[in-house]
């Protein structure tokens, strides 16, 4: 036969069970808090594998026009990565700017800085693997940078920069400190 649930030992007062309860709602509250960063690390990653299809799609030399041995494209190649990775940035700049809850606002700056590190990696490498792999338009054996990829590794900086400056902004401009 089954055993009744006992009840808790110790004398029941209303300000332990409010304490308990306090207690169990931190617990939620920091559990919510972070999950919630590892979406902004996380978000931005998945977004990253979207620009670099798009960036393969779309650059001379890659799937649909223009020729990789064609030296004069190469620099719109990288362009158009910048560019995508600009757009990327102040997306997530928007979202960091209509979700702010002043208190958590550098702990979720912060990850979404990273996220946007790992997204523009993500984009880099998904790009070149499809153009790799699905084989670029142009692509000449004797011409070394006529493989699909990037000239300017410095293109990659364009997204977390975005993202970094519209953190420090905000930051400044918004966060108010938990009182404790």
């Amino acid at each position: 036969m089954p055993e009744a649930p006992q009840p808790p030992e110790g004398p029941q007062t209303p300000e332990a069970a409010e304490s308990r309860g306090a207690a169990e709602d931190a617990q939620r509250s920091e559990r919510r808090e972070r999950m919630s960063l590892v979406r902004w690390c996380v978000y931005p990653l998945l977004g990253g594998l979207v620009l670099g299809t798009v960036w393969v799609a779309a650059a001379p030399g890659g799937l649909f026009y223009g020729a990789g041995t064609d030296y004069e494209t190469w620099d719109e190649r990288d362009l158009l990565f910048g560019a995508l990775g600009l757009a990327a940035g102040l997306a997530v700049t928007v979202a960091l700017a209509v979700g702010r809850r002043r208190t958590g606002l550098p702990n979720r700056g912060l990850a979404a800085l990273a996220g946007s590190t790992l997204g523009t990696l993500a984009a880099w490498g998904t790009g070149v693997g499809l153009g790799h792999m699905l084989g670029a338009r142009g692509v000449s054996p004797s011409v070394a940078e006529s493989a699909f990829g990037l000239q300017a590794l410095s293109a990659l900086a364009v997204w977390p920069a975005v993202v970094a400056l519209a953190v420090l902004a905000f930051t400044t401009l918004w966060w108010i400190p938990p009182s404790e």
